[in-house]
């Protein structure tokens, strides 16, 4: 079975068990954990647990572009580096690749979002990440692996293309898009800002926090759950006529994968996102 967007705790250990039994390399699995206010967190974490046969990327460094003045908190990488370190840690197109982080998945999706770029399509990440993981009482170990780099890459065509500033910019006036913005509703309306230099949201966008798209548990919720949400948010816009959007282009892949997942399909990402857009004096910002 492939996995292109989902995948159940109980579906990777199934792989895992039978990739050490047929001792195959078939299965990738990818702990992108994170965090924006704690950089180094997640490879910590993962030296005290992670999931067997795990390998640990990190997220700043070979998932994010270089930062400068106008590219936003986490801008897209380089397309022809990003590729060639993903080589490193082993992905190929015959893989079936997994990604989890520890939080709310969000630097899975986006891991998810990237890899996609590359044109990858088996990629999935796992439901309710290791907390989910833990939840179902499935195994754990603290031993670090090393990637084991890809004889050869694929030259695959992208299946997802991120949407530049210029296309916000143009919305503005044309009101083409809906502009779905995944952070808090809080820093939304530009109460408690305290990532970004300035507070507020572009105007025209609606809030979804990515959170709204799991259960109290941490999974998301059921497919048909989500569609019905997304459906009503939409009122009547086409998926294709969606951007989505936060602080740095993180959280708002949430949003986007949750519609993929739900079968929504064609709705696009700002990587920018919010940090680049008021790195530039032109662009208007609105608390309302």
């Amino acid at each position: 079975m492939i996995y292109t967007t989902l995948i159940e705790p109980h579906e990777l250990h199934a792989l895992l068990v039978n990739q050490k039994i047929s001792k195959s390399d078939n299965l990738l699995v990818l702990d992108a954990s994170c965090s924006i206010t704690e950089p180094d967190i997640g490879k910590k974490n993962y030296a005290v647990e992670h999931i067997p046969g795990a390998v640990f990327i990190d997220f700043d460094k070979y998932v994010t572009g270089k930062v400068a003045k106008g590219t936003g908190r986490h801008p897209m990488p380089d397309r022809a580096a990003f590729e060639k370190n993903m080589q490193a840690f082993g992905v190929d197109s015959s893989k079936q690749i997994v990604i989890y982080d520890q939080g709310g998945l969000g630097f899975s999706t986006r891991l998810w979002y990237e890899l996609r770029w590359l044109g990858y399509e088996r990629v999935a990440v796992l439901n309710g990440g290791l907390k989910g993981w833990k939840l179902k009482n499935l195994p754990l170990t603290g031993t670090p692996l090393e990637p084991q780099p890809s004889e050869s890459v694929t030259k695959l065509e992208a299946l997802e293309v991120p949407v530049q500033m210029k296309e916000v910019q143009d919305n503005l006036k044309t009101h083409e898009f809906m502009l779905i913005d995944a952070r808090p509703e809080t820093r939304f309306h530009g109460i408690g800002e305290t990532i970004d230099h300035k507070a507020g949201h572009i105007p025209g966008a609606v809030c979804r926090s990515g959170s709204e798209c799991f259960d109290e548990n941490g999974f998301f919720k059921s497919a048909p759950e989500l569609r019905k949400e997304f459906l009503a948010l939409l009122n009547g816009k086409s998926p294709k006529q969606v951007i989505h959007s936060c602080g740095s282009g993180v959280n708002a892949s949430v949003n986007l994968f949750a519609m993929d997942y739900c079968g929504l399909f064609g709705s696009r990402l700002y990587p920018g996102s919010f940090s680049q857009w008021i790195d530039f004096e032109e662009n208007p910002v609105v608390t309302d």
